[in-house]
């Protein structure tokens, strides 16, 4: 195990923790950064410490660590928007929903970038990653409102926005 693949995923951790707490009071610091040392201890030496290949892209270089500020606010946008959407529908006298699972191609190519983009399509409400078939590069996942049957439209609508952030993130 080594100490800059802890550092550097303790970086990520501490970052997000910032943003979820939304604090700068000394003791949210502290514990963040002994949480985020912890975590990322134990997530590093299980992640990589049986043999796994997460090919290019990990550890995340100080750039990659950057772009991740860039990507926490279109993360959020993102999040907004899907809870104002599962809202609307349960609000609905109809309940206008067409739940399905639907195929998802990427062209991200390692599967550090491919887990973090499938971690982020299931965080946001009303969607949920199913399978992941790494030989054809393709997610499924299910759905609440599914709004096209073209794979490729369905791309532009789940993992586009993501993609292009989790690219830079882990250059």
């Amino acid at each position: 195990m080594k100490v800059k693949e802890i550092l550097s995923l303790s970086l990520i951790l501490f970052i997000f923790w910032l943003g979820l707490t939304a604090s700068l009071e000394p003791q949210e610091l502290i514990v963040g950064a002994v949480i985020s040392l912890f975590a990322a201890y134990f997530s590093t030496q299980v992640l990589l410490g049986r043999g796994m290949s997460w090919g290019e892209g990990f550890p995340p270089t100080f750039r990659g660590v950057l772009f991740t500020f860039y990507y926490f606010p279109i993360y959020l946008w993102y999040e907004i928007k899907a809870h104002l959407q599962v809202i609307y529908i349960i609000l609905h006298p109809r309940l206008p929903m067409k739940p399905g699972i639907v195929k998802v191609p990427t062209d991200l190519d390692s599967n550090y970038r491919i887990t973090g983009l499938a971690n982020s399509i299931t965080m946001t409400p009303g969607t949920l990653t199913v399978d992941i078939d790494e030989e054809e590069a393709l997610l499924y996942i299910h759905w609440i409102e599914v709004e096209a049957r073209d794979p490729y439209e369905i791309r532009e609508a789940l993992a586009v926005p993501f993609e292009k952030y989790l690219r830079r993130i882990h250059e």
